[in-house]
């Protein structure tokens, strides 16, 4: 089944990063996907844009050679986001520690919020009136 897919984000690279390396990249990931990319050599920043109706293969094929390409060209971890089928989720992207600590703060970020939906649901039936 095909799922309108997209994902996008900004990764921090390596200075030895060139546009052709980016131009290489897009070419791995394009057909069927579309992809727009745009290099800035002052800050090393790759900014990336892949989209398109993709099989789950092609979408799982699309974030591994996104994470193979960070392994070799990031110099930081990204939180790319993820968007199929209309819903919206973070894919974090980079070297691989960063990535384990990004993991871990957006399970804490998980836990907090259900913690606080918890509190509000007290909060609001310790104000109803008996």
């Amino acid at each position: 089944m095909h799922g309108k897919y997209e994902i996008c984000g900004a990764m921090p690279v390596r200075s030895e990063f060139r546009h052709a390396d980016a131009v290489r990249l897009a070419e791995r990931l394009a057909n069927p996907a579309h992809v727009y990319f745009a290099t800035d050599a002052v800050t090393h920043t790759l900014l990336l844009q892949v989209s398109g109706r993709l099989s789950e293969t092609e979408q799982s094929e699309t974030e591994d050679t996104l994470s193979q390409f960070a392994q070799k060209w990031a110099r930081a971890g990204a939180v790319f986001s993820r968007n199929l089928y209309g819903d919206p989720s973070f894919l974090p992207i980079g070297l691989e520690r960063h990535v384990e600590l990004l993991t871990e703060l957006d399970d804490l970020d998980q836990q907090v919020r259900a913690m606080r939906a918890r509190q509000a649901w007290i909060l609001a039936r310790l104000e109803r009136p008996a």
